[in-house]
């Protein structure tokens, strides 16, 4: 016997070996390559109220209307679009099982899973359990409560319904536009000035002095459309006192219009590095990192262009 012979032989081996095994796996999930009885494609944004996803981690439920709501704040610009399409693109491929006993291993037993209820203004709701990833990008299993059947699930929806309410909301501070932001008014515990944007430049109240415009500019980078890298926990806010604060600015535009009343507070060490940030009259606690806070609150003497040591003679 050659060789070749040999080598030809193993190959033939090896592949009845892989048929056999994925004929085990079919038979042990009882799938039929029947294809789903439901379908998400008539789901569209005029029609949905609101959509509730839940999973061990927590409930995210977001709420249709001129601007979308996550857990009651305020979610992102783009939330509802993004869910309405994914839920329209949302393909139901072919049965994979429908042996009860498999749904804890493909994450469907809805106590793993996460169970996504889609309320339609006027429809019944419609539900179902997204599970573990399959072998293909951007797919999961699938299943609708009180039956047995477990199908796949493709499309960018398997992604969307595992982030958290934090993911869904909106991380905009301040929304404003550089060339809107046409003055600066800073008031620390022992320090207060203005900057002002006149034909001459930025200007710094009371002293008069110009203001230099390389660090004037690292400013306006940071605050233009200023967001968020997350958001405070529950058990963080309760224990912050907005009575003694790093600083507060506010920030204004043409006419004297106000932009923003901003309200900073440096993070503890123990609890990581970076700033605390809300905006006046709301209780939206935000994170900020530390690079972006130290490009915001310079003091008088920075925007002048002095060091700590000239400051201080």
């Amino acid at each position: 016997m050659s060789d070749r012979f040999l080598k030809y032989l193993v190959s033939a081996l090896a592949l009845l070996v892989v048929a056999w095994l994925g004929a085990r796996f079919i038979a042990g999930l009882g799938g039929t390559g029947e294809g789903a009885p439901f379908e998400l494609a008539s789901l569209s944004d005029a029609e949905i109220d609101s959509v509730v996803i839940a999973s061990p981690e927590g409930t995210v439920h977001l709420v249709a209307g001129d601007e979308w709501t996550v857990n009651g704040y305020d979610a992102t610009a783009e939330a509802g679009a993004t869910l309405t399409r994914a839920l329209g693109q949302a393909a139901i491929g072919n049965l994979v099982g429908r042996n009860p006993e498999n749904h804890e291993r493909l994450g469907v037993d809805g106590a793993a899973g996460r169970t996504v209820t889609v309320y339609p203004s006027d429809a019944a709701p419609v539900s179902f359990i997204v599970g573990e990833q399959a072998q293909v990008l951007n797919q999961s299993y699938v299943r609708r409560p009180g039956e047995d059947e477990v199908y796949t699930l493709q499309g960018s929806l398997v992604t969307l319904v595992s982030r958290g309410p934090d993911d869904w909301r909106d991380k905009t501070i301040l929304g404003a536009a550089r060339e809107d932001i046409q003055r600066l008014e800073y008031d620390y515990s022992d320090e207060s000035f203005a900057l002002e944007l006149t034909p001459e430049g930025w200007t710094i109240e009371p002293s008069g002095a110009t203001a230099d415009p390389s660090f004037v500019n690292g400013t306006l980078s940071q605050l233009a459309g200023l967001r968020a890298i997350g958001f405070a926990p529950d058990s963080v806010i309760s224990t912050l006192g907005w009575d003694s604060l790093t600083s507060e600015l506010r920030v204004l535009g043409p006419g004297g219009f106000v932009l923003g009343d901003l309200m900073f507070k440096k993070r503890e060490e123990e609890q990581g590095v970076g700033y605390y940030i809300r905006r006046a009259g709301s209780p939206v606690v935000y994170t900020l990192s530390t690079f972006s806070g130290d490009q915001i609150l310079k003091r008088e003497s920075a925007f002048i262009g002095e060091t700590e040591d000239e400051s201080s003679d």
